[in-house]
């Protein structure tokens, strides 16, 4: 699977990237990853986030886990199944995120994929969020509508947040491999017009009330959640995909009412690391040293990120500081270990870099991150997940 050769990040960075939507044909060659059957396999566990939209418009949600003679009872028509975070438990649908190294690894949050009857759909609603809608099997009706902000009226009857209003404005049929991008707040309905798997690809960005909780104390500031960090105008991919750059950090910064920049690049990337799920997290190896490390796994395998865990760093040459994150946890490290912190971003078995680099503080940020589980050590071969 690889995107289209044809595809121009550029054009679309400097075009479209928070700016408007896009249809891109042929965006991937897309093969199947995942089955309907396999979602709704998911959608019976309970480690996953699920629900059932029943009729379109749609009248109620179930949320599951879900028992398998549900399916077997519902409609041929005029339903969908959403399952949040597929990349977290599944190999093949995970591949799909290392398409998008044209933009921050870490604003990347996770991958949702819904299954359609004919008919079938969530309704017309916007996100606080970038999204890719991919399309894999079958085919589906997108519907564009204004851009909506604090104003626009919900409906919350279904307890879904659809628009009391929705506009057409503009049309498109995706057919397997074409994917829609649609910036935040622009509202958006889509319509099975036969079985259907759409996979949404959504990039995370914190908003101003987030990033400053010294407002919130003072209470000078409502939780508005439509003045958001926006990334800077770059239209180049980052040499280090998962590295937050000094020109984002300097941007974030300005929206924020902190003083302290140093307290700010620790909020700015305990924010974006931020897991969906910490309860996916364990570690069955509590080493007290890489000794005691190396003493447990010897043999076992090897050591790989975990599929939900968020991995991030940053490099202040100005305060002289790197700082890593991981899942919501900020590491100081020297700033002489600066190239060992962009050598760990792009490792894939962190078993070669404590070989390479036992004495250094990022060896130790490892052992840290096995404690919390946000890095696993398997018995055989790992499929490593992007963070």
């Amino acid at each position: 699977m690889h995107l289209n050769p044809q595809f121009d990040y550029q054009e679309f960075l400097q075009n479209s990237w928070q700016k408007a939507p896009m249809i891109l044909r042929n965006f991937l060659s897309y093969e199947q990853l995942i089955t309907s059957n396999e979602l709704a396999g998911l959608a019976c566990e309970n480690y996953s986030e699920s629900r059932l939209v029943m009729e379109n418009p749609p009248k109620y949600v179930k949320h599951g886990p879900f028992s398998e003679k549900l399916f077997e009872e519902l409609p041929t028509e005029n339903w969908s199944l959403l399952v949040q975070s597929v990349d977290f438990h599944h190999e093949q649908t995970r591949r799909i995120k290392t398409l998008f190294d044209f933009i921050p690894g870490w604003r990347l949050d996770d991958i949702m994929v819904s299954f359609s009857t004919p008919g079938g759909g969530v309704g017309a609603h916007f996100d606080h969020y970038d999204v890719f809608l991919i399309q894999g099997e079958g085919k589906r009706l997108w519907q564009l509508g204004e851009t909506c902000d604090p104003n626009t009226s919900i409906n919350k009857s279904s307890h879904l947040k659809l628009l009391s209003d929705f506009a057409v404005q503009k049309e498109f049929v995706l057919e397997k491999g074409d994917a829609l991008y649609i910036p935040p707040h622009i509202s958006h309905n889509g319509i099975a017009l036969t079985d259907s798997l759409c996979f949404s690809v959504g990039f995370r960005a914190p908003s101003v009330y987030e990033m400053s909780p010294q407002i919130i104390e003072n209470k000078t500031e409502s939780n508005d959640p439509f003045h958001r960090f926006k990334n800077s105008n770059s239209v180049d991919k980052q040499k280090y995909c998962w590295e937050i750059t000094e020109n984002d950090l300097e941007e974030a910064f300005k929206l924020s009412s902190y003083e302290d920049y140093e307290g700010f690049v620790r909020l700015f990337g305990t924010l974006v690391t931020e897991p969906r799920d910490k309860e996916l997290f364990y570690s069955n190896y509590p080493a007290g040293s890489l000794p005691d490390l190396w003493k447990i796994i010897e043999g076992k395998g090897r050591m790989c990120l975990h599929p939900a865990s968020r991995f991030a760093f940053s490099i202040l040459h100005s305060l002289g500081l790197v700082f890593l994150f991981s899942d919501g946890r900020t590491y100081p490290v020297s700033i002489h270990e600066a190239s060992l912190a962009q050598e760990l971003s792009e490792s894939l078995f962190f078993e070669d870099f404590i070989t390479k680099y036992q004495a250094s503080e990022c060896a130790n940020v490892i052992l840290d991150m096995i404690r919390f589980g946000s890095i696993e050590i398997l018995d055989q071969q790992c499929f490593v997940a992007d963070p």
